[in-house]
Formats: C-alpha cells, structure tokens, sequence
C-alpha cells in the first residue's frame, strides 16, 4: 500500500520541483544578464527549490531502496545481467546516479552562489548550476514516449 502513494508523491512532487527550479532559473538569468543584486527573496526561492529537489530525493531513495518492485530484479541477478534489460537499466543505475548528480549539483551551486560576493556572479553561478541540473535532470526522467516510460501525471 505505501509503494502507491510514495509513488504518486514522487510523480507530483516533481512538478514542485520543476517549477520552482524555473523560477529560479528565470530570475538567476534575470540577475546574471541584467546585473541585478541578490535580494532576499531570490535567497527564498534558492532555498525552496534546493528543499524541493531534496524532498524528491529522498521520495526516490524511499522507493529505490525499500519499496520499488524494479530494485529487487535489478539487483537479484546482479547489477550487470539487469544493464541488458532496458526498463531494468534505467531505473537501477541510470535514473539514480543521474538525479543524484543533479542534486549534487543544485547544492554545489546554492553553496558556491552563497561564498560569492558580487551579485552577479552569485546570479551567474546559481544559473549555471540549475541549467546543469535541469539538463541531467532531463536525460533522467522517464519521459512516456520512451519504452520504459511513465505517464507525465500518475493517479492512484
């Protein structure tokens, strides 16, 4: 019972986290290209979204490692018999590392935003850091075109 609602959780939460990540981006870029200063509110919005990528994180690593039925197969085997299987692949290596690097990301470039002292270069540095993590961010998900797609909004 708790595999669904972590689940639909996880599919939502995503959208919180792309959202606020857009804002983000949005007014880094703002502040990077337009030489603006680094305001509290900008400090707010860093802070959700790097709180928000660290919610989905830990959602996914609920899933991966006490309640996903594609762990268990994936691992079963070994890792390396599970690289052959597509679905099996994405879900055990490549979806993990990918957002973990991502998230890893998201954090270096809050903390390196946060030691700068211009405000242009901690617009710069936050901008780059989320575009880094949204490109990786985009490589891992499973987008519903693909053969081991999930749909873009999940149900119960």
């Amino acid at each position: 019972m708790a595999y669904p609602v972590v689940l639909f959780l996880h599919s939502w939460l995503r959208w919180a986290v792309v959202l606020l990540v857009l804002l983000a981006l949005g007014r880094a870029l703002r502040g990077w290209l337009g030489a603006g200063g680094w305001t509290p509110a900008d400090r707010r919005l860093q802070v959700l979204a790097v709180s928000a990528f660290d919610s989905q994180m830990l959602l996914g690593m609920i899933l991966y490692f006490g309640l996903s039925p594609f762990t268990p197969p994936a691992l079963e085997g070994g890792l390396r018999a599970s690289l052959a299987v597509p679905a099996l692949r994405f879900f055990s290596v490549e979806h993990p590392a990918l957002m973990l690097l991502a998230l890893t990301t998201v954090h270096v470039a809050s903390a390196l935003s946060q030691r700068a002292e211009a405000p242009v270069a901690r617009h710069r540095l936050w901008a780059l850091g989320l575009l880094l993590a949204t490109l990786l961010v985009s490589f891992a998900i499973p987008w519903a075109g693909l053969s081991h797609g999930r749909p873009l909004f999940r149900g119960f």
